[in-house]
């Protein structure tokens, strides 16, 4: 893959004045597909779950999430008029261009957060220069999400948004059911600084929950203090579990779904900074926004305009969830509120400080994952499984293999029929002998600790397996207590390492074989898994291109073997780096079945 030579990917983002040019290096090129009088914006023809109609009035609310901190920083954009025309034509129920009426469950329901944000954050800008019937016709558009159905999740701090902007600008609005979400979204909290509805502990806890309860913090804490308080206690909280997920380059572990909105993982620091909230030290969440930023725009997510695009670390619908249009990615620019902060706030004045001393492993209860850093900065998401409430596209890939790596990503898949359609990497996959691969999708019983975690899942009836996952330093072990009443055929993979790099026809591959290992070393790094119980065979897996996340192309070592009738056990070590033999590196591990205990480099572990 290759990065388009872009103005962005030149731009070293150091300075407030960086990020504002970042942002209009990405305005300029989506101004020149404005439609719709400036209120839709036309990228691609690619689908979602609403109407074309619908997707491109998404696109031109979400470049709001940036425009407007952008505006009230003080900054121009000399394509703005004709973007704001966007608003008064697509709210004029006379207009060709209207968005038109807003039915129960709408995805413009979640747009209008981002035109509330910009009224509550510039409405010198947003709302003061409308004629009295355009106000009108704003103010009558956003309130028809007023007492409609709309989806039992974080969506109802759209509705607490769009009423919140309705009563400071003065209009008719309704806060008696605004108070009743707030009351709904309160009683979605977990604990921890998590908030958990019908999808499990994921990225919406940070760029939604968290996200939109700064927003209200910023504009109602001298209104509602209990509630605020309690807001940013949550965020308090919560800050120190997600800061384990970024590793100190600046990237983080992609886990769950909306994985296409890249860089709005790390919106919720800065959130908090336009928040007025210190959950870190200001330099260390300086560092975070920036290193995130600097890591997304060295990565190919541009087109050749400078458009973004859906995929992740490189273009690809496969990996793009049921409700990713071409617009959606715009989403990111969330992470531009610290944009709104002046000069001499904090948070610009601090020096940029690296990641603060992390603990090599650490067990979060809400998520049931243990968060792993090694010695090469990568991090790694040891997951005991979680399971949403409805079926999405790739749901067991993107929330239940049993490792998440930051530098090595996971693959999706296109079938379950033939290994290397699967994806094939950190999952143990079960098969009735007719090549169709079953991974672990429900899971039960997750506890966990800094030492281990354990959850049990069943891809067949008749068959339940336990599956203990335990950190090694830059390894991890793997057991599972498989209980069948019939025999199965079994693969398992370990991380996948990326095939081909630059214009390279052939990477020099070294495949390291032994009886009970497989390594695969290229000049850029090696991957490998070891069975620590044997009964198995190793061999590479040559997943289809396009499903991996980070790599277009991947190589991923695997074993091979047979689940007999009645219980026995698979194990094994597994490992990547950036060395170019990982291998001569990993710890002597041997499991005991007898005291059901793993020992590694003489240092026992107890499976509970």
């Amino acid at each position: 893959m290759k990065t388009f030579d872009l103005p962005i990917t030149h731009n070293k983002l150091v300075t407030r004045a960086d990020l504002a040019e970042s942002l209009l290096q990405m305005l300029k090129p989506a101004a020149e597909h404005l439609n719709l009088g400036g209120g839709g914006l036309f990228i691609g023809n690619s689908s979602a779950h609403y109407s074309s109609r619908v997707a491109l009035m998404e696109g031109w609310s979400r470049l709001l999430w940036g425009v407007a901190p952008f505006i009230a920083g003080g900054f121009e954009w000399d394509q703005f008029p004709k973007f704001f025309k966007g608003l008064t034509e697509g709210t004029n129920p006379e207009s060709e261009n209207y968005w038109g009426d807003v039915p129960p469950h709408d995805q413009r329901m979640v747009e209008m957060a981002a035109i509330s944000l910009s009224l509550l954050l510039v409405p010198e800008t947003f709302w003061e220069p409308l004629t009295a019937k355009e106000k009108d016709n704003l103010a009558s558009w956003l309130r028809q999400i007023n007492r409609k159905p709309l989806s039992d999740n974080n969506w109802h701090f759209f509705r607490v948004l769009v009423n919140l902007a309705l009563r400071k600008l003065g209009q008719e609005h309704d806060w008696e059911q605004a108070e009743e979400d707030l009351v709904f979204l309160e009683n979605l909290y977990a604990e921890d600084g998590w908030y958990h509805d019908a999808i499990p502990f994921d990225n919406y806890n940070p760029f939604a929950f968290h996200f939109y309860s700064m927003v209200y913090v910023r504009y109602m804490a001298d209104e509602d203090k209990e509630r605020c308080e309690r807001f940013k206690e949550r965020a308090k909280l919560f800050a120190q579990q997600y800061i384990l997920y970024f590793a100190d380059k600046g990237n983080s572990v992609p886990y769950g779904r909306s994985l296409t909105y890249r860089f709005a993982v790390a919106s919720f620091f800065s959130a908090c900074a336009f928040a007025g909230l210190e959950v870190l030290p200001w330099g260390v969440l300086k560092g975070l926004v920036l290193r995130n930023l600097r890591w997304w725009f060295s990565q190919p997510i541009f087109d050749s305009q400078g458009l973004l695009t859906i995929g992740y670390a490189y273009p690809s619908l496969i990996m793009a969830d049921e409700y990713n249009a071409p617009g959606s990615p715009y989403w990111a620019l969330k992470t531009y509120a610290v944009l709104a902060l002046p000069d001499d706030h904090p948070f610009w004045k601090a020096e940029e400080l690296p990641m603060p001393v992390l603990p090599d492993a650490k067990f979060l209860k809400c998520p049931g994952a243990i968060m792993t850093r090694h010695s090469d900065g990568d991090v790694v998401m040891l997951s005991g499984g979680q399971y949403p409430a409805f079926e999405m596209n790739h749901l067991a890939e993107k929330y239940c293999k049993f490792a998440y790596s930051a530098d090595y990503g996971f693959s999706v898949s296109i079938s379950n029929h033939g290994f290397e359609f699967t994806g094939c990497d950190s999952m143990l996959f079960v098969s009735d002998g007719d090549d169709y691969w079953r991974p672990r999708r429900e899971v039960r019983d997750v506890v966990g600790s800094d030492e281990m975690v354990r959850s049990t899942w069943s891809p067949f009836k008749g068959l339940d397996i336990t599956t203990w996952l335990i950190p090694a330093g830059d390894f991890h072990v793997r057991i599972h207590k498989i209980e069948a009443e019939r025999e199965f055929c079994a693969k398992e993979g370990g991380f996948g390492i990326i095939h081909y790099l630059g214009h390279e026809l052939e990477p020099v591959v070294d495949f390291h074989e032994e009886a009970n290992l497989y390594g695969i070393g290229v000049p850029w790094g090696s991957t490998m898994i070891r069975d620590i119980i044997g009964g198995r065979k190793p061999f590479w897996a040559k997943p289809r291109p396009n499903l991996n996340l980070l790599h277009d192309t991947s190589m991923v070592p695997c074993l091979d073997g047979k689940i007999g009738k009645g219980c026995s056990f698979f194990g094994c070590l597994v490992g990547a780096g950036k060395d170019t033999a990982i291998w001569t590196k990993a710890p002597e591990v041997s499991f005991s079945e007898k005291d059901m205990t793993v020992t590694i480099d003489g240092k026992c572990h107890k499976l509970v």
